[in-house]
This record gives C-alpha cells, sequence and structure tokens, in this order.
C-alpha cells in the first residue's frame, strides 16, 4: 500500500436525504451494509461476416432497486414512513464515515436521486431494530469528496 496506508471500513455509514442536490441534508438512518449502487455495465455482442468469433461492446448498466437495512430512531422511522408514503423523488447520499477520508470533513459521498418504500426487517432476540429501505433509483450514482456543493 502506498505510504503504508491501508483501506478503511465503512461501518457506520449514513444515509441521509434532501429535496435538492446541494440543499439542507437530512440523515435518516446508519446503515451496517450498502448493497451495489451500481453493477458493471451490460455486454453488447456483435458479430460480423469477416470476424471469426463474436465481440463484444460496452452497453448500458441495469436499473438497480436498492434495498438497504437500516437501524434507526422513532423519529428516523417517521421521516422515513413520510417519505414512502408521498412516492416523492428525492436525493439520497450514502457519507462514508470522516474516518475514511484522506481530507478532514470530505469523506466520500455517493447521491442519486429516487423514490423509496419500507418494509421491516425481521425482529429477531438481541439483536439491533431494522428496517428495509428499498429505493427506486432514477439516476445515475454520482461521487463527491464531501457533500455536494453546487449542483
Amino acid at each position: 500500500m502506498e505510504n503504508g496506508t491501508t483501506p478503511k471500513v465503512s461501518t457506520l455509514s449514513t444515509l441521509w436525504y434532501a429535496t435538492s442536490l446541494t440543499g439542507e441534508k437530512t440523515q435518516v438512518a446508519y446503515v451496517q451494509e450498502i448493497p451495489p449502487l451500481k453493477s458493471a455495465k451490460e455486454a453488447i455482442t456483435y458479430n460480423a461476416l469477416d470476424l471469426e468469433e463474436e465481440q463484444q461492446a460496452k452497453g448500458s448498466r441495469k436499473a438497480e432497486t436498492l434495498t438497504i437495512p437500516l437501524l434507526f430512531t422513532e423519529s428516523q422511522h417517521d421521516t422515513l414512513t413520510t417519505l414512502a408514503n408521498s412516492d416523492e423523488e428525492v436525493f439520497w447520499f450514502i457519507k462514508l464515515p470522516d474516518a475514511t477520508a484522506t481530507t478532514t470533513g470530505k469523506p466520500l459521498v455517493f447521491n442519486f436521486t429516487g423514490a423509496c418504500d419500507m418494509g421491516m426487517d425481521t425482529i429477531a432476540i438481541d439483536d439491533l431494530l431494522k428496517e428495509n429501505l428499498t429505493i427506486y433509483r432514477s439516476s445515475k450514482v454520482n461521487e463527491t469528496k464531501g457533500f455536494p456543493t453546487t449542483a
């Protein structure tokens, strides 16, 4: 590794939303795991009479539906339920912990737009209360260092 550094873990990443890209953000949950935000582009296969084999090129990405298990408080639950019932598309932000940032206060933040829905997760003895937030992503995933400050 460069300069003796090692990768940092992403425990206690946080999920935020806002009604605009640079608007006031509201933290709605801590996340224990984040499903893949985007997968590799699908391959497009093509052939021609003068080619001995089929060839491939990058195509487009499949639309991903994100289901994120959340650790929440009652007020965060209320906020998410209101969002889920409204079917409003908002900006979502997944902020990695500050400890993962090279520059203080500027950890990686992934953002995208989408509407959401809520579902309860399994309730088990000695486990934390969790819910599943499903986000129907309607834009590409962008990456910034720290929250976006300009559109």
